[in-house]
Order: structure tokens, then sequence, then C-alpha cells
């Protein structure tokens, strides 16, 4: 499928990790580069490090008898991979996928790789620990360990930096573990990538 360079030229997004290098408009250090997306118009951001690559949406193969948020199971390239709607595992209200815009942010999650749907993918930005506050008091339906911080962005809007190891809990990470080696290496031809 399409890569975001691909599907965004204009956005010159790099995927490389480069966690440390200076701000060449301050002198101060980056924290860490984050990889921004929407949900629900709100933008969110993770650890670019735990990125592996984004694609654009792709038919799921849906798994009975899983929670709502588990769309099912591709195959990327040979290695099956478990696919998780971050809109419903949040809490927030299901939507329709958008062709052009709905992504698929392939994660590294403890041992597992998963893909998290996400409402579009927007840029990859670098914050100072001064643009973070990670001290917070939240009221939100998301929970508050799903949240690492919030990001002051140069703009002024705000990004929910999300701790992805913690939006899946043992509990999912262990049911979609068990789909997976319960699923054959090779799938069929409408179930490759």
């Amino acid at each position: 499928m399409d890569s975001v360079a691909e599907r965004y030229p204009d956005k010159g997004l790099d995927l490389s990790t480069g966690s440390k290098e200076a701000d060449h408009h301050s002198g101060t250090r980056l924290k860490q580069k984050n990889l921004i997306f929407s949900l629900a118009d709100e933008q969110y951001g993770i650890p670019l490090s735990s990125v592996k690559e984004v694609i654009g949406m792709v038919k799921v193969t849906p798994i009975p008898h899983m929670p709502c948020f588990f769309k099912g199971l591709i195959n990327l390239r040979g290695k099956i991979i478990s696919v998780i709607d971050l809109r419903l595992k949040l809490g927030l209200e299901e939507k329709a996928y958008e062709p052009k815009k709905t992504a698929i942010i392939i994660s590294d999650v403890n041992s597992l790789t998963v893909g998290t749907i996400v409402d579009d993918v927007n840029e990859v930005v670098g914050f100072t620990d001064e643009q973070i506050e990670t001290k917070l008091e939240i009221s939100s339906s998301i929970k508050r360990e799903y949240i690492h911080g919030v990001a002051k962005a140069d703009d002024n809007s705000l990004v929910l930096l999300l701790d992805i190891l913690n939006v899946l809990e043992p509990e999912d990470l262990d049911l979609i573990s068990k789909q997976v080696s319960a699923q054959p290496t090779s799938g069929g031809a409408d179930f490759d990538i």
C-alpha cells in the first residue's frame, strides 16, 4: 500500500528516529521526536522510536469473539499483524474509515508488532523539555495512565502524548498474541499486502 510519505509528499515526513538533536532556533535539546496523528479532531503523539512504519488503510481480516477495538489481522509482507482501532480502545466514538486519510501505524509493543488505526497521520515533531507538561490533572474519558504528557506545539495547539505501552493492557496483549500465533503464516491472496 502507499506510505505516508507517498500520500503526503508535501509534508515531508521523516520517520528516522534521531531522538536527540539540537533545535536550530534556541540551542536547546529536543527530548524526543513524536509521530503526530489525529483522532476525533484532537492531536495525539507517540514516540517515533516505537513506530516501525505507517501504511494506508487496507483490508483487515476480522476475528470473531474479540473485543470491539480489535479489528482483526493483516498480512504485511508475510508477517501477521494484529490491528486495533485506537478510537475504540480510547473510548471515542466509532467513525467510518476514509480511504485517503485513515492510516495504520505499525509499532512494536513489548515483543508484539501491532497495527493501530488512526484518523490521519500529520507530521513528525520534536518537542523540547520545556514544551512538555507531565504533571497533569486530567478529567477526560481517556484513562490517565494512557497519557504520558501534553506538548505545547509551536502553533499553540496541544498534543496529547500517548504512552503506547500502557494503551494495550497485558490482557489485551495476551489475547492478541494468542490470535496471531493461531494464524497460518501464509495468507490467501485477499489477506496479503
